[in-house]
């Protein structure tokens, strides 16, 4: 299973803005073992000491083919283009061609399409079973190949929007199905994330446009999945304090600080808007701007790698607990409260491995966990926190199956319970998501998934959700 193909775009506009140089896809040993991030890297247009992933991801992480190398595929690394429908990486192969042409001149895609059949079997608001999907374009476009700079990367993210969902009858402050958030609460198709990037040397990059946050969050920490690998309750994987200063897509800028082409730090100026179906120029700054910072320390705790980072944001815009937000769906009660000047949000992330076969460092375990405050005056959430442990090749004979078992709880503010009630009496959200994903062939992933949740509205019992993800790569 593996992360979108965003997870590398910075890694490799960093090795464009380096002097070192790198093999093809097709120079790599196609004998070698399969590469895991915790084990000994094999040379390729994306080396793995490029990443840091601490947790599931011990398969090679999507990649592009440098454009300082010649005779590049367009397959991903570990998945060569192959004629055998069952061991190739994408359904599609190389589609007659057209995905190594594409890699040739410099265009890289990855096109999935994810399918969900979700239902609450018990508690929460109405029972019954959705069915839905969406279909994500990413195409990544590299500046030398092109006839542009060296260093320089863009990446385009669309997406579809298909179907239903049970986010509103499970439990809407603790969304239960993150992917179906995107572009929108409806059918429609959108670019989600237009992000330029310019690397200027091994460890300084620049980068400006349209941001998914999914994809920025991946981007640093690939285990994640962005609802379509991995968890699929936003709260297991994302700190909830943020949802008000971090909208879903946004207009920014700002600077990428490297670490062996890992991303170590950053500092972004953005829009208050969220923007995901529009281009965002029509309303850029009527609610202010905001700025997330974040910078993370690389450790190795007895050969176990990890990391441990703070995220920081502040908006100057005018807010209101009640207000809405992408990531999640308040109650509506008919008040008009008072505004609020400014906001800000803090948060905590760790991650470490904490087990690796020694015969097989595909299969390993590894924790995440994300602890977070938040503006209690204009924010849903005061504070947030979640643990979550996963693991790939758990069984021995299913290397490539992996599997999640996450806890979150979410601090309702005192300002938006006192809001709401007495016609909504709120309570904090907390919960449970356990998942296994079955590698049917490497294009092919079937997940199940089972969720607790205590929802936030007190007159709606617990609700327990039940879902099917199967992820087509294309």
């Amino acid at each position: 299973m593996k992360p979108s193909l965003i997870v590398t775009s910075l890694c490799v506009a960093a090795s464009l803005g380096g002097a070192s140089s790198q093999k093809t896809f097709a120079q790599a040993d196609a004998t070698a073992a399969p590469n895991a991030v915790w084990s000994q890297p094999v040379e390729s247009c994306v080396d793995e000491s490029d990443l840091i992933s601490v947790g599931h991801w011990t398969s090679r992480q999507d990649a592009a083919c440098d454009a300082s190398d010649a005779g590049c595929d367009g397959s991903l690394p570990g998945h060569a283009t192959s004629d055998d429908l069952w061991t190739r990486s994408h359904l599609g192969g190389d589609w007659g061609g057209l995905r190594s042409a594409m890699a040739g001149h410099g265009i890289i895609a990855d096109i999935s399409l994810t399918q969900f059949y979700q239902g609450v079997v018990n508690g929460g608001g109405e029972r019954d079973f959705e069915y839905g999907g969406k279909l994500d374009y990413i195409f990544m476009l590299q500046g030398k190949q092109l006839g542009l700079n060296e260093g320089f990367m863009a990446t385009i993210h669309a997406e579809t929007r298909y179907g239903n969902d049970v986010i509103l009858d499970a439990a809407g402050l603790a969304p239960v199905n993150a992917a179906m958030l995107y572009p929108e609460f409806d059918d429609t198709t959108a670019i989600t994330g237009l992000q330029i990037m310019q690397a200027f040397s091994e460890e300084w990059a620049v980068t400006f446009g349209k941001f998914n946050a999914f994809d920025f969050i991946n981007m640093v920490y690939p285990q994640t999945g962005r609802g379509v690998d991995g968890f699929m309750n936003v709260s297991t994987f994302l700190p909830m304090t943020v949802i008000r200063t971090v909208p879903l897509s946004f207009l920014g800028a700002g600077v990428v600080k490297l670490n062996d082409k890992r991303i170590q730090g950053s500092l972004l100026v953005y829009d208050n808007n969220n923007i995901p179906t529009t281009s965002g120029f029509d309303d850029l700054f009527d609610n202010g701007a905001s700025l997330l910072g974040m910078y993370r320390v690389f450790t190795d705790i007895g050969g176990r790698p990890g990391s441990h980072g703070v995220l920081a944001t502040w908006s100057s815009g005018t807010y209101t607990s009640l207000d809405r937000t992408g990531w999640t769906f308040v109650p509506t009660v008919g008040v008009v409260p008072d505004q609020d000047t400014g906001t800000w949000s803090v948060a905590y992330i760790m991650e470490q491995q904490l087990w690796a076969d020694p015969g097989n460092a595909e299969r390993n375990i590894g924790l995440i966990s994300q602890w977070g405050l938040a503006d209690p005056r204009t924010t849903p959430f005061d504070w947030s926190a979640n643990i979550g442990l996963q693991g790939q090749g758990l069984i021995e004979h299913r290397p490539n199956d992996t599997a999640g078992l996450a806890w979150f709880y979410s601090g309702v503010s005192d300002d938006l319970k006192d809001l709401t009630s007495p016609l909504l009496p709120l309570q904090d959200v907390h919960g449970l998501e356990v998942y296994y994903n079955a590698a049917i062939t490497p294009w092919f992933h079937l997940t199940a998934d089972l969720q607790y949740v205590e929802p936030g509205l007190t007159r709606r019992n617990e609700a327990v959700i039940f879902g099917l993800r199967g992820k087509l790569d294309l």
